[in-house]
């Protein structure tokens, strides 16, 4: 049994339209039938009710076999919970007591949507697409939403849909090469490049990386783009609360972040390492480097000062792996949406880099640790090594990729001194940090 998959838009008319409901114990059938199973604390959340509420209508409906409770399995956290699901008879009560069918808006909307796709479902059947992937693939586009429709569509299009899905992260085991699809189907590669350009300049919330000559896609909507997204706002949001009661950290490590991020996720079974044994290789590091993209631009949207931005950027070892990938991070905190900037592509043409307006409160970079001064810092003093710059001259704006080059040396050395090690006292198993006196277990000196 899984969860609906909902639109964006869809499911916030549905959280609108419970509110005008009156009747309390109609309010969680409604969501139900609209929204699929529901947890407890989801319930309480959509209904606007309080806790002691919903529990007393939910043991109502319980008795009455209008609603039930099974344990279902979370496939983002992979565990077993409880979950209510609305019952047949739940169905025929909310539809006596005259709620207006057409607010029961997911299906709805949802069958109006399968029935301007009736060209899609039959072409591809006429190519002989399995029912099952159909059906998966409609899923898909209806996270995309009306959005979808302003795209002109041919067979060429609904190929590259086929394509896409794939050549999605979620599913893996279908992997179909550009080339060899073409030839398959009997398509002009120009034609899926074409739809697939013009599918990610819509913005219709797809991503799309590459891992040498492969192509990979998934959707902010589906398990791996929720997922992604939430880990990176739970780690901004730490950064947030970090900042606020005990200052900025010296060092902001946006590959480690990127790294932790990517762990969580191939212990879900979401992404996957390198596996010698695999027919497809591991996608972990271009991931990971799409992950900072991610991290920088939901970090934008947050409110994070671009000065602040741009020092994480200028650390970053993995993006200057990447062709133009340091410029793409800049492009982004600079305001651009483009999907080529926000997303791991190889880019064939350039846009002149415009970073007037963030330079312009840049005075220049610290000439031992590459930190970004700003013109309003009249301290002479770097905040991260403690640099005096009467003394040092700063490094010019030009300057940029050197900066960046210390900016990575200061942040490997200042992990290598952090790093704890096993303090020298053969009777004491506390661990230490070299940049420390003396062991605070034992007192033995440590410098």
């Amino acid at each position: 049994m899984s969860i609906i998959s909902l639109p964006k838009e869809v499911k916030a008319k549905v959280l609108s339209e419970v509110k005008k409901i009156n009747r309390y114990d109609l309010r969680i059938l409604y969501l139900l039938k609209n929204l699929g199973s529901q947890r407890f604390t989801d319930l309480i959340e959509y209904a606007g009710l309080s806790r002691s509420t919903v529990s007393k209508y939910l043991k109502n409906h319980e008795k009455k076999n209008i609603i039930e409770k099974k344990l279902f399995k979370n496939q983002i956290t992979n565990r077993q919970e409880q979950r209510y699901f609305i019952t047949e008879l739940g169905i025929e009560m909310l539809n006596e007591e005259h709620i207006d069918k057409s607010e029961t808006y997911y299906f709805n909307e949802l069958n109006s949507y399968i029935s301007q796709l009736s060209d899609l479902v039959n072409f591809y059947k006429e190519i002989g697409v399995a029912d099952s992937i159909i059906y998966q693939i409609l899923k898909m586009t209806s996270k995309v939403g009306e959005n979808f429709f302003i795209l002109e569509k041919d067979k060429d299009f609904y190929l590259t849909l086929f394509y896409i899905f794939l050549n999605s992260v979620s599913t893996r085991d279908f992997k179909f090469e550009i080339n060899e699809f073409c030839k398959h189907y009997e398509v002009k590669r120009l034609r899926i490049d074409f739809y697939v350009d013009k599918i990610m300049s819509n913005n219709l919330g797809y991503y799309i990386f590459t891992r040498g000559d492969d192509i990979f896609f998934f959707h902010a909507d589906d398990i791996i783009g929720t997922t992604t997204l939430r880990l990176i706002k739970d780690r901004l949001i730490k950064e947030i609360i970090h900042i606020n009661l005990d200052g900025y950290r010296k060092i902001y490590d946006l590959d480690k972040m990127a790294e932790k991020i990517a762990e969580n996720l191939v212990k879900m079974n979401l992404i996957w390492e390198a596996d010698e044994d695999a027919e497809i290789g591991g996608i972990r590091e271009p991931f990971e480097m799409l992950i900072e993209k991610m991290l920088i631009k939901t970090a934008l949207d947050m409110g994070f000062s671009r000065p602040f931005l741009m020092d994480m950027i200028l650390q970053s070892e993995k993006m200057r792996k990447s062709k133009r990938g340091v410029n793409s991070l800049i492009d982004i905190i600079e305001g651009s949406e483009r999907y080529e900037d926000l997303n791991l592509v190889s880019i064939y043409e350039f846009k002149s880099l415009d970073m007037d307006e963030i330079l312009e409160q840049i005075q220049g970079f610290c000439s031992k640790c590459g930190k970004t001064v700003l013109k309003n810092d009249l301290s002479n003093i770097c905040i991260r090594c403690g640099l005096n710059f009467q003394e040092n001259k700063l490094l010019k704006i030009k300057d940029i990729e050197a900066a960046s080059e210390l900016s990575v040396a200061y942040k490997i050395a200042f992990l290598e001194e952090e790093k704890e090690i096993e303090c020298p006292n053969p009777k004491c198993n506390y661990y230490v940090k070299p940049s420390w006196v003396k062991c605070p277990e034992c007192s033995t000196p440590l410098r």
